[in-house]
């Protein structure tokens, strides 16, 4: 799966799939993912971003997601700055650190990982009994002092005289061995410490013993059986009068569904959870090796980019589930299709990169791009079904196309844009020429800035028909652009430019006023008081003043408060929850109204349902317009009313083009429609002239 295909967990927010997801959602070591936040270049907070459940049962935490730590804890930095560095220290570095730790009075044994730049996984343990085990070591003089101490942990006994090596009976229980058949082989270190760890666990003994210190040792061991066991040790000396070490007693715990988890946890961060392959940020830091060994050896890299082709009417036709089986397929394809010296790397979707090393001249790498294509156009036979895709290629040669990973990756992906334009189920060696779509681009950027200065965008207007009255209760603006050059151009032609050029804030604050004033001026030409819907963009809330710009529009139209609705996206939600969250509650104080769009095409995760003021859920048309005749979107709609009703929500249906579906709405207790089949998006004054005709008698 990608990793927008989350599943929901058990706490409530959004969490990783299948096995995977399985394992961390059951683990008993505790999972938090977050993300830091910098203050001056550096860090000074972090937030949740997803816990496990095992993460709420040790530590009493719960509804962390969203939530500063400082929140969460007030205090943390101050009481325990140096585990807050070493946060920060990883997610700069990408470096794992373990270290342990007290918050909330708990001891905890954590190991940080960084999956992607200023996030982090943490995953820990309880070791609140261990430290007090190691605690009550140092005050103990006797075994059997002890071992009542440390109940549940086993007992050793180290010689230091003779070298003998004694083992409480707890110890061969914790392991579901027999104290009575003990093999000779636990009689010394040496003998039941594994090889590879005896060296390491022998200079942390006598470092111990030669410094007065308390030990605290992690090795593996080894059981009668060959099972390989890692146990945590803890211990403390005795000592004669003239300072001869005489003996060692210590503790064990084991903790290898702990080291397990660790590893597990360590694939996650660095592999494409859906087909295991490295993931884009395992593959960008092996493309910068490749390079830097290319420019020694004075060799080349080729950097192959690849999208399947038509993925979407995969997914569309037969489900999100086929289409995962499809990638795993593919993604086992374009391996048997490299060397061991290449790589491979999901990017996410249906994007794959290929990374070839050892390059002398372009035949090799034509001969792989040929292999590939080949190999992924054979008929894939999937769960009875026998499935048909392409894939087009782009490719972009280091250091001929460029210099950086990020431009040599940019020029690949222009390159695979090239090969599916022209159709697709083919390779395209990247050239200048390519560059052209780059220079639109800045066209359009420029030209954008003049549309907002000359007056070239307009708003239409899309009646949303209340269900049970058949009345038309609001109308959703939506953005078009006039351009003496180009035309009428839709939203999907520019949005993302203006979004990339910071010029969707000015052009968000125009729509605002221009959509109250024009649902003012509907009331002032006597037509009934209507809900105004207007989509907003993540930029707003992280560039503009959004609550101003809100407040100023309602107030220089008249406008009520509660006429005016903004739509978010679900990934606004998440993603830009430390943005959004303060806005959305400020600005549902006034009485204006919040609606979630596309609902049900983002994250799974509904956990902000909770903490957002929200009125309204619009259904995705995609799952709207093939309801009558796809099953599966029939009861992802069903499922979503019956949802929102349980949550005193009302919801929209997006895309209506037949009365069929019409029907089957109402008769599922949707609250509104809207869709082609009452009106096309209108102009103003045509959206005028069809509200008089519906309001005629």
């Amino acid at each position: 799966m990608s990793p927008n295909d989350s599943v929901k967990s058990t706490s409530g927010v959004a969490a990783l799939p299948g096995e995977a997801g399985t394992i961390v959602e059951h683990m008993l070591n505790g999972m938090a993912y977050c993300k830091m936040l910098f203050e001056d270049g550096q860090p000074c907070d972090f937030i949740y971003l997803y816990t496990n459940p095992a993460f709420e049962s040790l530590t009493g935490l719960s509804d962390v997601i969203g939530r500063r730590v400082t929140d969460v804890i007030p205090g943390i930095l101050e009481s325990d700055p140096l585990s807050f560095e070493i946060y920060g220290r990883v997610a700069r570095s990408g470096k794992p650190e373990k270290f342990e730790t007290q918050a909330l009075g708990i001891w905890f044994s954590i190991t940080v990982y960084r999956p992607k730049l200023e996030h982090f996984v943490a995953v820990f343990d309880v070791i609140t009994e261990h430290k007090q085990a190691e605690r009550a070591l140092l005050l103990a003089n006797e075994r059997l002092s002890l071992a009542q101490r440390t109940a549940g942990a086993g007992v050793w006994d180290w010689n230091i005289l003779n070298g003998t090596l004694t083992w409480s009976d707890e110890f061969f229980h914790l392991f579901g061995l027999d104290p009575a058949a003990a093999p000779a082989t636990f009689d010394t270190w040496r003998s039941v410490v594994h090889p590879d760890d005896l060296q390491r666990a022998e200079e942390v003994i006598f470092t111990s013993i030669r410094d007065h210190a308390p030990l605290f040792n992690e090795y593996r061991i080894i059981l009668p059986n060959g099972e390989v066991r890692w146990i945590d040790a803890f211990g403390d000396t005795t000592f004669d009068a003239d300072g001869t070490a005489q003996r060692m007693i210590g503790i064990c715990i084991d903790t290898t569904a702990r080291k397990q988890a660790e590893v597990q946890i360590e694939f996650l961060a660095h592999h494409d959870l859906l087909t295991q392959l490295p993931n884009r940020f395992v593959a960008k830091e092996r493309l910068k090796m490749a390079m830097a060994y290319a420019d020694r050896a004075d060799e080349n890299v080729a950097l192959l980019f690849l999208d399947l082709d038509k993925f979407k009417s995969i997914n569309d036709t037969l489900g999100h589930n086929m289409g995962d089986l499809l990638l795993v397929e593919v993604a086992r394809r374009l391996q048997a299709c490299l060397r061991e010296t290449d790589t491979v790397s999901r990017q996410g979707g249906d994007e794959f990169l290929v990374i070839l090393t050892h390059i002398h001249d372009l035949a090799a790498v034509t001969g792989s791009a040929a292999k590939i294509v080949e190999a992924l156009a054979a008929p894939y036979e999937i769960d009875g079904h026998i499935l048909a895709v392409t894939v087009s290629v782009g490719i972009a040669i280091y250091p001929n196309d460029a210099k950086d990973t990020d431009t040599l990756m940019q020029r690949a992906d222009t390159a695979m844009y090239h090969a599916k334009g022209t159709g697709g189920n083919d390779y395209t060696f990247f050239s200048e020429q390519m560059n052209v779509a780059v220079a639109v681009t800045q066209a359009v950027r420029g030209e954008l800035r003049q549309a907002l200065a000359g007056g070239e965008f307009a708003l239409h207007y899309q009646p949303q028909i209340d269900l049970a009255s058949g009345r038309v209760i609001g109308a959703e603006a939506l953005l078009r652009w006039h351009s003496p050059k180009r035309g009428l151009v839709l939203p999907d032609e520019f949005i993302s430019i203006a979004e990339d050029c910071g010029l969707i804030v000015p052009i968000g604050e125009w729509v605002l006023q221009e959509a109250c004033r024009q649902a003012v001026h509907w009331q002032q030409a006597g037509l009934p008081e209507l809900t105004v819907a207007v989509n907003l963009s993540a930029m707003q809330f992280r560039r503009g003043n959004l609550q101003q710009s809100v407040v100023q529009a309602l107030s220089a139209s008249g406008l009520a408060p509660a006429l005016l609705e903004l739509e978010l996206t679900e990934s606004l939600l998440i993603v830009e929850a430390e943005y959004a969250l303060e806005a959305v509650r400020s600005l549902r104080s006034l009485g204006i109204r919040f609606a979630i769009d596309d609902f049900g095409t983002g994250y799974s995760s509904l956990a902000y349902l909770k903490r957002f003021p929200i009125d309204k859920l619009k259904i995705a048309q995609a799952f709207v317009q093939d309801m009558n005749t796809n099953p599966e979107d029939a009861a992802i709609v069903h499922a979503i009313i019956q949802m929102a009703r349980a949550l005193n929500l009302r919801t929209v249906a997006e895309g209506i083009e037949t009365e069929d579906t019409v029907e089957h709405l109402r008769l599922h207790h949707c609250d509104e429609v809207q869709g082609n089949f009452f009106s096309r998006p209108l102009p103003a004054e045509e959206f005028q002239h069809f509200m008089l005709a519906a309001t005629q008698p």
